[in-house]
């Protein structure tokens, strides 16, 4: 019957029963819509040039016996009238057929079954029934271990009850979580260590983005003058950090009793990483919650170097194959470029703020693009 159709009833149909998928999980009942929507919806795909060759689509879709109409309403464009419209019974009971479904072997309750059945489609799809059958075991004896089990903090606890995986307990669909009495947010948070070193009284901050260029840092000296924070890309949610000082361990080669909330209200606050899209998008993540925070100058001979045309591609051989290519930012330099001179000559020194705001512009304008 599908091939039987043109392709604007295909398209209007594929999305038709996505959507309507999506409320049956939700749900458990289909969705309807107006005929005005569905004809709205064929000129959004540019597969109608007029409304009228939309509803003759519709037209089509329901002699075909795959729309249904209340009260047996016809779609004939002539009528013009806005009926609700549905996909036919017949139609939908084949969508639910298809429809991945929890082993009654689980031995779960509704609701658990529904969420697990919404896991199939996606991160479980590839599960074998035995891998099912103990990852359930594991969130029953988790679950009968709460609350005490909570002060494990949630890698601990999945590590130890959901078939030795630290990461699963945060990468299973939170509905399935609560089908199952477990809350995430509840586990105790984890202590969290960040790499940094600095003189007593320094006089400034410099975030360094990559640990490579921490280690120059130091090996040159520059933490007898600065304070350095390796972030480690988006590894280090300084806002998060905040959030918990109590849980933020410092750990480097000099700490001379500094915590981090201390050193996070330092003057002269620069950051420094790599000069491409996601060095300077890690910039501005970290600029929302440190809004002091600059670029560094050593940006500067980097940025002459990449308007040279020099640098590297963003490309899988260079590490950067899923950044964003565009105006100006077709290649890219990596902060290990700087020499030790210049780190040493720009360290603690702040970009000017009109070429900043050039760099992060450019940023804006690739994405607006995409």
């Amino acid at each position: 019957m599908l091939s039987t159709l043109e392709a604007p009833a295909r398209e209007l149909l594929a999305w038709m029963e996505a959507a309507w998928l999506r409320h049956y999980r939700r749900h458990g009942s289909g969705k309807r819509w107006q005929a005005t929507t569905l004809v709205a919806r064929l000129m959004t795909l540019e597969a109608c040039r007029t409304q009228l060759e939309a509803r003759q689509y519709l037209e089509r879709l329901q002699r075909a016996g795959i729309l249904a109409v209340a009260d047996g309403v016809s779609l004939a464009p002539r009528l013009g009238l806005n009926p609700r419209v549905g996909l036919d019974p017949h139609w939908t009971e084949a969508l639910v057929r298809g429809l991945p479904r929890a082993a009654v072997e689980l031995g779960l309750t509704p609701a658990q079954a529904r969420a697990w059945e919404r896991a199939l489609e996606g991160a479980l799809g590839g599960w074998s029934a035995s891998d099912q059958m103990a990852l359930v075991a594991g969130l029953r004896s988790l679950a009968a271990a709460l609350p005490a089990a909570y002060d494990l903090g949630a890698y601990r606890a999945s590590a130890c009850y959901l078939l030795g995986s630290s990461k699963l307990l945060t990468a299973l669909p939170q509905e399935l979580l609560i089908a199952f009495g477990i809350q995430v947010s509840a586990f105790r948070l984890p202590v969290t260590w960040v790499l940094a070193s600095g003189p007593r009284s320094p006089r400034g901050l410099l975030l360094i983005e990559n640990p490579q260029s921490f280690s120059q840092a130091c090996e040159l000296g520059i933490d007898d003058e600065l304070a350095l924070i390796c972030s480690f890309g988006y590894g280090l949610s300084l806002g998060e950090a905040l959030s918990r000082p109590e849980r933020i361990r410092l750990v480097g080669p000099r700490l001379p009793g500094a915590s981090l909330k201390a050193l996070l209200t330092l003057p002269n606050m620069t950051y420094w990483g790599d000069l491409d899209p996601e060095g300077l998008r890690i910039y501005r993540a970290l600029k929302r919650h440190l809004p002091r925070l600059a670029l560094s100058a050593l940006y500067e001979p980097m940025i002459t170097t990449l308007q040279a045309a020099q640098g590297h591609p963003l490309d899988a051989l260079t590490g950067k194959a899923g950044q964003v290519p565009g105006q100006g930012w077709q290649r890219g330099l990596d902060q290990e470029w700087v020499e030790d001179a210049t780190l040493m000559r720009l360290a603690g020194l702040a970009l000017d703020t009109r070429v900043e705001a050039a760099w992060l512009e450019a940023i804006d304008t690739n994405e607006k693009s995409q």
